[in-house]
Parts: structure tokens; C-alpha cells; sequence
């Protein structure tokens, strides 16, 4: 899984201004020149936690290090919308309620295989 970016976006109303904020990060990460970077999703009844891929040599596992670096960290009420964009199945997206700011924040995704029945 790649992380492609995040961006603060307003309250959105309907699925077309997500799907323009998401492809609006996109876009703003190509113009820049943003190399993706590959993350690890933990997905719990507590939230979702975005941490940085990190592999270890000796072990071909994928372990919960308190050493991680963590990008994001979403308590599941504070989730406002999941989506997929239709142009390109690999990106996804998720809208959270940032908790100290209550603004929106819109974080973008890329995953290797193309997902199906979102």
C-alpha cells in the first residue's frame, strides 16, 4: 500500500467533491513531484492507524513495533466517508474529523491490486 497524501478539505456534501478532493491531492503530489511512500494500514475496532512500512531483515513478518513511525491515527467514530475513485481502482480514500482542529482532512491511497465491489 502506498500513502499518497492528505490535504485539510471543507465538509464535503456529496461523492463528486470527494472524489474531486481526492483527485485533487493526486494531482498536487504529481506537480510536486511527492514520492509515495509505502505505509501499513492497521484497521481495529479502536480506529485506523496508518504507520510506515518498515521490513526487517532476519524476519519476513510485518510486526507492531513501538519503533514505527506513525502517519495517521483515526478513531473509527471520527471517520466521515470511505470512497474508491472510479477512474483508477487502485486509489481510495478516507475522510476524518480531526479531533483537535474539527476540520476534515482527506487522506489518499495507493494499493497494488485493483479492489472490486467497493
Amino acid at each position: 500500500m502506498q500513502f499518497v497524501g492528505w490535504e485539510e478539505v471543507p465538509r464535503p456534501n456529496t461523492r463528486a467533491e470527494i472524489v474531486q478532493a481526492m483527485r485533487r491531492i493526486r494531482y498536487e503530489c504529481k506537480v510536486q513531484n511527492l514520492k509515495k511512500r509505502k505505509v501499513t494500514i492497521h484497521i481495529s475496532v479502536n480506529g485506523v492507524r496508518v504507520v510506515l512500512k518498515k521490513r526487517r531483515r532476519k524476519k519476513k513478518n510485518w510486526t507492531n513495533d513501538p519503533e514505527e513511525i506513525e502517519l495517521l491515527n483515526h478513531p473509527i467514530y471520527r471517520i466521515f466517508y470511505v470512497s474508491h475513485d472510479s477512474s483508477d481502482l487502485k486509489i481510495f480514500s478516507y475522510i476524518a474529523r480531526d479531533a483537535s482542529t474539527d476540520t476534515f482532512k482527506c487522506s489518499v491511497f495507493k494499493s497494488h491490486k485493483k479492489r472490486t465491489g467497493i
